[in-house]
């Protein structure tokens, strides 16, 4: 059936398989819409010669076939006639905003074939995705990108990066021996449990899904830490190029041991997270939150940002940061 929304020009089809938001802009033939299946090929084209490789290509791939919240709603073509000229990926995500959880849009990547670019494409799907996502209720759209071209849009630089930087050859011998565990459907409630105690006072985190492809993906090495008796000491989260991302726990002694057996530079995590207020050791580490003018974000309903905003510029609040699902991270 088809559902005619307040919104000129929109219409609203649903099928037994797929819901599609139409646009048609009357000023040329520029039809915007969600993509459908057959899209994936003329999208990897597009995506590929805007950003002149297919890393941006594969993320999309990615969060398309192992991420549990991506919804095809949110992922944009631009065509003109029959070509794909443009796409902008939103992907849904639970974040946390000012100790609530809130939904949320993580936009990017976005692309335009060279040839069509500076013809306002790029805007017009931003704008589309935007009131996608204000019609269903999502609070704000985020996103890394290009401090100069995305305020154009609504989007205000508001929070930015966190890290703990360790000093490796001041940690302490780890007292307990541990071993690699593959990670497993058993281990999900676990890790959903150590994530949200992680990230519960951190602003704009993002809650990982339910599903074991949101825990385990080819590109990255998520292993289960555990001692000699079978317990979880830890979840880690490392690149192909050995650098650690994340380390999850839920026992501040055996995250030590961790910490020590694995002797990480650095780690993406924030001052206010557990990890940071439970383990660090100011002997052997630090912490820190930083504003970034690329860290983005635009609200969708009104006044969702407003009190976030004022209590990080009253220093009343750090900048939060945004803990990147395993897709971004094997890109």
């Amino acid at each position: 059936m088809s559902v005619n929304h307040p919104a000129a020009g929109v219409t609203y089809v649903r099928g037994l398989f797929s819901c599609v938001w139409r646009q048609t802009v009357n000023s040329n033939s520029m039809t915007l819409r969600s993509e459908l299946p057959g899209d994936e090929d003329a999208i990897d084209f597009v995506v590929c010669r805007a950003f002149g490789s297919m890393n941006e290509a594969h993320l999309v791939r990615m969060l398309r076939e192992t991420y549990s919240e991506f919804d095809p709603r949110f992922s944009v073509v631009a065509c003109d006639g029959d070509q794909v000229v443009g796409h902008a990926l939103f992907t849904p995500a639970r974040i946390r905003l000012m100790d609530e959880t809130v939904d949320g849009l993580a936009l990017g990547p976005i692309g335009v074939l060279p040839e069509r670019q500076r013809q306002g494409i790029g805007g017009r799907m931003i704008r589309f995705g935007h009131g996608l996502g204000e019609r269903l209720g999502f609070a704000a759209a985020f996103l890394a990108g290009h401090p100069s071209y995305y305020p154009q849009h609504g989007y205000r630089a508001c929070f930015g990066f966190s890290k703990i930087t360790i000093d490796a050859e001041k940690l302490p011998a780890p007292e307990q021996k541990l071993s690699v565990w593959p990670v497993t459907r058993d281990d999900l409630p676990w890790l959903r449990e150590c994530q949200a105690r992680e990230w519960a006072d951190v602003d704009l985190a993002w809650m990982w899904g339910e599903a074991l492809s949101d825990w385990v993906l080819p590109g990255t090495n998520t292993v289960i830490w555990r001692t000699d008796d079978g317990r979880r000491a830890g979840f880690t989260l490392r690149r192909l190029d050995k650098s650690y991302d994340y380390l999850l726990a839920d026992d501040p002694t055996l995250a030590r041991d961790l910490i020590a057996t694995i002797k990480p530079e650095k780690l993406a995590h924030h001052p206010r997270g557990w990890l940071a207020r439970n383990v660090l050791d100011p002997a052997w580490g630090t912490a820190e939150a930083k504003v970034s003018g690329a860290a983005m974000a635009c609200e969708l309903q009104p006044g969702a940002l407003d009190a976030y905003v004022a209590a990080v510029e009253s220093g009343e609040r750090l900048p939060g940061c945004v803990n990147w699902p395993l897709p971004f991270a094997a890109c």
